[in-house]
């Protein structure tokens, strides 16, 4: 006799017996039930997972000679028939290589007449994804108004490929992955009523090699017992089919979240020497640090977490004694592991050197208790801040600009003696400025402090003959007047208080002379600015701001020039003036001791630092 293998042979004959689809089977025996059975169904999932079993269930329910009945008997001539794929009236057709119109065309033409034997004529459509937009379209008409003996049942892997118009005739129904324990359970029955003897880890290995696919986990056991016989142990079943025992990936695990690179790379070593897949090692790892975090935040929360009852309670050990960032972290690591390992073209190395890499990564703090380790070890010797390794930072030592303005200001009492030296040696530059070598041991203050005008000497001291900072870099020649640019901002301002919408006219607007006597406005030819300033209403009230502001009413004129240059105007200079602004902000921001701490700490973040300011 002909060997049946496990899939057809432990196929489920009745709803009871449909595992992971529990939704799917009620819903269709409340509906055979309640005499409310569609004229046309759509399964839809992964492969493995029942919808062309589930077909079958529903014809034999409706054909059933004790039937229409939920639970079909199984014995009458119909039921062995539909079971056997024998019955003439149910019509098992494959959409890949019946996927043409004509082929619609002949299943119409027999749609018509009454079924040979049976109750209904039942056409079970399997891939209907592959038929073609004509064969969809010839398929409408029958499938909304189909002869009342006629049931169609459709099974598609990729329901986003069926048309709308295909959908919205049919009743839907979604197959879901079956969870790793229901075929974990399901195994076990087949194993007893085989009388195999296999451990738990041959079948935690199958049910979690089905990735929810039945019929792919009953395959698999029929290969197995092939390979082991009445006998299957763990350790040799996954070493045949090269998939690393869950003890070796629980131990590397537990081995990256301690930080031992050494025990990584012998568990790395041990898993290639039994000949375990690399790419499927890392993907091991990568489930089973999943599952990790999910019971760390879900806590005992089982159906979140597909393992079975000694796996999980293993992970669960594991992750009780780990922080969840921390497993969140690691997971980030391995998870971008798997695609440099798929693609490398050495698997095995890229392998152990990014377990490594999260093996040897740094400890986690958090930002409060590393600023306060960094302020606190900034003032003396007793700092707790960690010895860093990193090459010293390029340019002057922080805090050289508050030494210089100590010096201006003679407090010199309280520094280093080479920062006196510094200072007298500065003093009394000007005095023996021709014996005196141009460059000094000790560099002087380039700059007076912030406070002072640069053209004012220090208060009670001479001026040098020769100033040692650095002349001013020349200036742009101005086509305006610094006063008159100076005054006319001021109008301007005045008039945003009242008139906005003049001022932001007048903005654009080259002030060539504001006086007492008159004020002169150039605007570029064909200006539309110019054109709005020069109204009547604009002069006036350009007249009475400067009244308001100089103590008389000047003459206002309105010029345009063919040539004028926008940058010396009111928007201009504002524009610039906040630029400015916006990049001292930004270079105070950067070199605060905190943040330049932090830099040190986090060498990678120096030059990718962004500064936001509120507006």
């Amino acid at each position: 006799m002909a060997y049946t293998v496990f899939a057809r042979k432990y196929r489920p004959q009745t709803f009871a017996e449909l595992v992971g689809q529990e939704h799917v089977a009620r819903t269709l025996a409340n509906a055979i039930e309640a005499e409310r059975v569609a004229h046309a169904f759509l399964f839809t999932g992964v492969r493995g997972v029942g919808k062309t079993t589930t077909a079958r269930l529903l014809a034999k329910a409706l054909n059933c000679e004790k039937g229409p009945a939920a639970v079909p008997c199984n014995a009458c001539q119909p039921c062995k028939d539909i079971t056997g794929g024998v019955d003439m009236d149910v019509q098992e057709i494959d959409g890949a290589s019946n996927n043409g119109v004509d082929d619609v065309r002949r299943l119409q033409e027999s749609l018509p007449f009454r079924p040979a034997r049976d109750r209904f004529k039942i056409v079970i459509v399997d891939e209907v994804h592959m038929l073609s937009t004509g064969a969809f379209n010839a398929f409408l008409k029958t499938l909304e108004e189909p002869p009342p003996h006629v049931k169609f049942i459709f099974a598609t892997t990729e329901s986003h490929k069926v048309p709308v118009t295909i959908k919205s005739r049919c009743q839907r129904y979604d197959f879901r992955l079956i969870p790793q324990t229901v075929i974990a359970e399901n195994v076990r029955k087949i194993l007893q009523a085989e009388t195999i003897d296999a451990d738990d880890a041959v079948v935690a290995l199958v049910a979690r090699e089905a990735a929810g696919s039945m019929r792919d986990a009953l395959t698999l056991l029929d290969q197995l017992v092939a390979f082991g016989g009445e006998k299957l142990v763990g350790e040799e079943v996954s070493r045949y089919l090269g998939v690393a025992a869950r003890a070796l990936v629980q131990d590397t695990a537990a081995a990256i979240l301690d930080g031992d690179a050494r025990a990584v790379l012998e568990r790395v070593n041990d898993a290639m020497g039994k000949g375990v897949n690399a790419i499927h090692f890392v993907r091991q790892l990568v489930q089973l640090f999943r599952d990790l975090v999910v019971l760390k935040v879900a806590e005992d929360d089982a159906g979140l977490v597909d393992l079975v009852a000694e796996e999980k309670t293993a992970a669960a050990k594991m992750a009780g004694v780990h922080d969840v960032l921390e497993l969140q972290r690691v997971f980030a690591v391995i998870a971008k592991l798997v695609d440099e390992v798929a693609n490398a073209s050495n698997p095995g190395l890229i392998l152990e050197m990014g377990l490594v890499r999260a093996a040897t990564r740094p400890s986690l703090r958090g930002v409060a208790e590393l600023l306060a380790d960094l302020e606190g070890g900034g003032g003396g010797g007793g700092s707790s801040r960690p010895t860093r390794k990193g090459p010293p930072r390029s340019g002057p030592p922080r805090g050289s600009s508050q030494q210089s303005q100590g010096q201006g200001q003679g407090q010199s009492q309280s520094q280093s003696q080479s920062q006196s030296q510094s200072q007298s040696q500065s003093q009394s530059q000007g005095q023996s400025q021709s014996q005196a070598p141009k460059a000094t041991p000790t560099p002087t203050p380039k700059a007076p402090p912030v406070a002072m005008r640069a053209s004012e000497p220090p208060p009670d001291e001479p001026g040098p003959e020769l100033d040692p900072s650095p002349p001013e870099p020349p200036k742009p020649k101005a086509h305006v007047p610094r006063e008159a640019l100076h005054e006319w901002e001021g109008i301007v301002a005045d008039l945003r208080e009242g008139k906005p919408a003049l001022a932001a006219v007048l903005e654009h607007g080259i002030p060539r002379a504001v006086t007492v006597e008159r004020i002169i406005l150039s605007f570029q030819e064909g200006s539309f600015y110019g054109r709005q300033a020069q109204s009547p209403a604009a002069i006036e009230a350009i007249s009475d701001a400067a009244k308001a502001r100089l103590g008389a009413r000047p003459k206002v004129e309105i010029r345009f020039d063919a040539e004028t240059s926008s940058k010396r105007t009111v928007a201009s200079v504002e524009a610039t003036r906040k630029e400015a602004d916006t990049a001292a902000k930004r270079r105070e921001a950067l070199s605060h001791p905190a943040v330049r701490d932090a830099m040190d700490v986090f060498p990678e973040s120096r030059g990718k630092v962004e500064v936001r300011l509120d507006e």
